[in-house]
């Protein structure tokens, strides 16, 4: 299995994965955010300035992300270490083209209006089907001008 495999079963079998950062305490914070992308530039998402999600991410990149599928066969676990970007909102119908928690979690156009994306751009993911016992490690593209969706 190949990191495009396992990104595509990210954004499309998952679909929400916990995202952890540090406070400027060095706090963690962990919280469920949706997969808006996952491909060979990178994991896409959304987040709104007005967040501590935001806050974190602007004064310290780093961050780790885990997801977990199961049904009954298959379970599934992909954690992510890496870095991540503010790349604006030129992307952000695509982001949020697949996201069914948009409503809920941005229910008005003025809440929507200053929503940001983020590409994770580099890093390095651990694929784990706990089920058949199959573990890859794989890299993110890597760091670089903010790449296209």
């Amino acid at each position: 299995m190949d990191a495009t495999e396992i990104l595509r079963i990210l954004e499309e079998d998952m679909g929400v994965g916990i995202f952890a950062t540090v406070d400027a305490e060095g706090k963690p914070h962990a919280r469920p955010i949706h997969i808006g992308l996952a491909n060979d530039k990178g994991i896409f998402f959304m987040t709104s300035p007005k967040t501590k999600f935001y806050e974190q991410l602007s004064a310290n990149p780093n961050l780790a992300i885990a997801a977990f599928q199961t049904d009954d066969y298959l379970v599934q676990s992909i954690r992510i270490e890496g870095k991540a970007r503010e790349i604006g909102r030129d992307k952000l119908a695509e982001v949020l083209s697949n996201n069914p928690f948009v409503d809920q979690v941005y229910p008005n156009q003025t809440d929507r209006d200053d929503i940001q994306v983020f590409q994770v751009y580099e890093g390095q993911g651990f694929y784990h089907s706990l089920s058949q016992g199959h573990k890859y490690v794989f890299e993110l593209p890597g760091d670089g001008p903010a790449r296209d969706l």
